[in-house]
């Protein structure tokens, strides 16, 4: 009977050690995922920042090219400003 108890024991410890191994490996992917998680959301900040500098250089060009009066010009620019200051603070929220 003690030797029954002794095997089903050690068994148990053998177990034991399987899983807590399991753990610490799941842990430790767990991990690289938050880190590549991080920087996967940073890469997608710098990429918004990089299409919307690119917007309103191609709404500038357009400008420059249009057959709009300065005054037009002006209020147009100052529109599309307001503009991509609200997308700013839409990809800020997305981002928290």
């Amino acid at each position: 009977m003690d030797q029954q108890l002794d095997i089903q024991l050690k068994n148990l410890q053998t177990k034991l050690q399987s899983l807590l191994k399991q753990n610490q490996l799941l842990q430790k992917q767990a991990a690289g995922l938050q880190k590549e998680n991080t920087s996967l959301k940073i890469a997608l900040e710098e990429r918004d920042d990089s299409i919307a500098r690119l917007r309103q250089q191609v709404d500038v060009s357009q400008l420059n090219t249009a057959g709009l009066s300065d005054k037009e010009k002006l209020e147009l620019r100052k529109r599309i400003d307001v503009y991509l200051a609200e997308i700013d603070k839409c990809l800020a929220l997305i981002n928290e």
